[in-house]
């Protein structure tokens, strides 16, 4: 009896040396679970956003796309389509990291709006400026030519002046028309983007805003005479939720922006202020299929298809 006594008491000696080492164990276990959470809801979160990003509604209208010379048609209407520009040179503006986008929101004093004789007499009131950007000199816009990406891509997001919202307009076939512009990167600065980019300090992360002023809308573009060659075709949104009410056009001449002025955009992050891990934005979509959609062009081009609406 003596000896199951001692062994009893060893046995328990030995459980009492071994119980703060399996506390330990236990903590840090509990602490490692604790960090990998997060991580693991990142990457969930990730995973879902890439699907969105690639194609996952079925439809059969989705933006962005390659424009291939081969899959393009001459349209002859569209050759002396006359463009109307009515933005302003020196207006207001809310810049807005929206965590998938950098916006701009215009005042609706300002009444930006935009005419093309070949859409009617209708006039488009334009509602938000979208930059887009990536991690270098040809992957940055969404709309690739040939295969060839850009340094970055302007959309301007207009609505059918019909329509008394944007929510109204994107529900009709004529309701929304979106113009591309094309970003090539050079060395030196482009004062048009100058007020623009001394917000981001104030931007830097999602959910943040600030108005800025002197905002020069036309010089966004190419000038009146290039903006006569320019692609169009059926489309939808490039950002959730996808919606195939969209005509595009897109102008075949760039806009520059220096190495400088992107560097300063890849400073946006996706997330809020609070996140652990801060990530950069990356507002790009993947192109998605034709389809068999008609693109039309303004001007003619040797590899294309057949031209339709000849005079």
């Amino acid at each position: 009896m003596a000896f199951l006594g001692q062994l009893t008491a060893n046995v328990q000696a030995q459980l009492n040396n071994v119980k703060p080492q399996l506390n330990s164990v236990l903590q840090t276990a509990t602490r490692a679970r604790d960090n990998l959470a997060p991580i693991l809801n990142r990457a969930t979160a990730q995973l879902d956003n890439l699907g969105k990003i690639l194609q996952v509604t079925g439809d059969r209208k989705q933006s962005p796309i390659d424009i291939l010379s081969t899959i393009t048609t001459f349209d002859s209407t569209l050759k002396d389509s006359e463009i109307r520009i009515n933005y302003p040179m020196n207006g207001e503006a809310r810049l807005k990291n929206a965590g998938d986008s950098l916006q701009l929101q215009l005042d609706p004093s300002n009444k930006a709006e935009l005419s093309m004789s070949h859409l009617g007499e209708g006039r488009y009131v334009l509602e938000t400026v979208y930059f887009h950007w990536g991690t270098e000199p040809m992957n940055g816009s969404e709309h690739t030519i040939g295969g060839v990406g850009y340094a970055g891509e302007i959309q301007f997001i207009h609505r059918n002046s019909k329509f008394s919202n944007l929510e109204t307009a994107f529900k009709e076939e004529n309701g929304i028309l979106a113009v591309a512009v094309l970003l090539n990167e050079s060395h030196d600065d482009n004062p048009t983007f100058s007020t623009i980019i001394d917000g981001i300090k104030q931007v830097i992360y999602k959910g943040s805003e600030c108005v800025i002023h002197g905002v020069n809308l036309p010089q966004m573009l190419p000038s009146l005479e290039k903006m006569k060659e320019f692609w169009t075709y059926a489309g939808s949104e490039t950002a959730q939720p996808y919606r195939e009410t969209i005509q595009w056009i897109i102008f075949r001449s760039t806009v520059r922006i220096s190495s400088s002025q992107l560097d300063k955009l890849r400073m946006l992050k996706r997330g809020g202020y609070e996140c652990e891990v801060e990530e950069m934005m990356l507002p790009i979509r993947a192109v998605q299929p034709i389809n068999g959609r008609i693109i039309r062009s303004s001007f003619r081009s040797s590899a294309q298809a057949i031209s339709v609406k000849e005079a």
